[in-house]
């Protein structure tokens, strides 16, 4: 019980420490050798971080980022776990002139082990289960906003975090969505990594 709780804490110090751009409590919830795989980033803990804060330092005073956790749960076997967090993802974006919010429903898959006493992320997935972008004005948006939207069944789930990625100028790597056989090969590593095995490169 403790264990799961110090778990829980380790995703929750990283929202709040996010949220506030605290980039230094970011970094101590990740073991040096992390991985991130989201949105609009894929690869090393210390990548992410570095690129979140020159998005942080480059933001209009009308954007605004937020995360909010749900339900948590935690798998633990000796010094290694698997938590599963629901999560909103929320933010406002100046996109192509125009002001939109987006809400994206997701659950971040976490590896956490623990070392010399620590428990930190060592490998963050994040699975996209749906989205939605709002203009802050409605009425607002020309129709050629939306040119490009990919929202063909089993892309759907991500089309508007994928759009709104796509305008802030950033690439998108291969997101995990919600169903999909990537969600499955993140759970079947989660589950060997438990038992013992080594990461997938």
């Amino acid at each position: 019980m403790l264990d799961a709780y110090e778990i829980e804490c380790v995703r929750r110090r990283w929202i709040f420490c996010r949220d506030r751009e605290d980039w230094e409590g970011v970094s101590a919830c990740f073991h040096p050798d992390a991985t991130v795989n989201i949105s609009w980033y894929c690869g090393p803990a210390s990548g992410f971080i570095e690129l979140a804060r020159q998005a942080a330092a480059t933001r209009k005073p009308q954007e605004r980022s937020q995360h909010w956790l749900g339900n948590c749960h935690a798998e633990v076997r000796g010094g290694r776990a698997v938590l599963e967090s629901d999560v909103q993802i929320l933010t406002r974006d100046l996109l192509d002139g125009c002001l939109f919010d987006c809400t994206s429903f997701a659950r971040f898959l976490d590896l956490i082990e623990k070392r010399d006493g620590a428990w930190r992320i060592v490998k963050w997935t994040a699975v996209y289960d749906k989205d939605r972008l709002d203009p802050v004005l409605p009425g607002s948006i020309p129709p050629a906003f939306f040119e490009g939207l990919d929202h063909k069944v089993g892309v759907g789930n991500g089309a508007f975090m994928r759009l709104r990625v796509v305008k802030k100028g950033r690439m998108v790597p291969a997101m995990v969505l919600a169903g999909s056989e990537d969600e499955a090969k993140v759970r079947r590593e989660g589950a060997r990594w438990l038992d013992g095995g080594a990461l997938s490169s």
